[in-house]
């Protein structure tokens, strides 16, 4: 009899889920958040459920309640490195930078081979100014995956601060060149910078 309702309860689990995870991509946050509430009212040691629940919580603009989920999250199973990532994710939305960066490591040190979490981690040392160490970070997320296309705009933009503006040309015109649709309003703005640069590297040669 206890075997069909653990059976009947990962059931009812697994229908949560599946329909929260749904109700997400498809952008309806708060419908998605009762499902993960549901799930976790017969699985509450779920640190997956509760990254999860975190991320949708952000979608809303939730902030500390997406900040508390996640950290449930990694206190249930610290080594979540996807927990870890979008709470470096949240903090940096918040502008705590430094944090954030801490977070990535945890991540990082957990499954190194991340081409995101290395761009994400770049994205905040480019926030805190430090251009030479967010360009490490982005080299290495094009390492892992040349086709990042977020990672070729960041590398663009430390090498324009670091006056490398050759290189910063070639890193976004790649950038253009396998940004998806959903990406053009940051297409425009890479064309704009294409020819902000070639104008600077013109005004050197005279």
């Amino acid at each position: 009899m206890d075997s069909d309702k653990t059976s009947s309860n990962e059931e009812k689990i697994i229908i949560s889920l599946k329909k929260a995870n749904q109700l997400f991509l498809e952008g309806s946050f708060k419908a998605a958040l009762l499902y993960y509430d549901q799930a976790l009212l017969l699985d509450p040691e779920n640190s997956k459920i509760w990254d999860n629940r975190g991320v949708t919580l952000s979608r809303l603009g939730l902030f500390q309640e997406a900040k508390e989920s996640l950290e449930m999250a990694l206190e249930i199973q610290p080594e979540n490195a996807q927990a870890w990532s979008n709470l470096g994710v949240l903090l940096c939305s918040q502008n705590r930078h430094e944090e954030a960066v801490n977070c990535f490591d945890h991540a990082l040190n957990l499954e190194e081979g991340n081409d995101d979490v290395w761009n994400n981690r770049g994205t905040a040392l480019f926030s805190m100014k430090k251009y030479s160490k967010a360009l490490d970070s982005y080299q290495k997320s094009l390492d892992l995956n040349p086709d990042n296309a977020q990672a070729w705009a960041g590398k663009g933009s430390a090498l324009q601060f670091l006056g490398h503006y050759t290189e910063a040309i070639k890193s976004l015109e790649k950038f253009v060149q396998i940004a998806s649709p959903q990406l053009s309003p940051q297409v425009e703005e890479a064309w704009a910078m294409i020819f902000q640069l070639k104008m600077k590297k013109d005004e050197e040669r005279i």
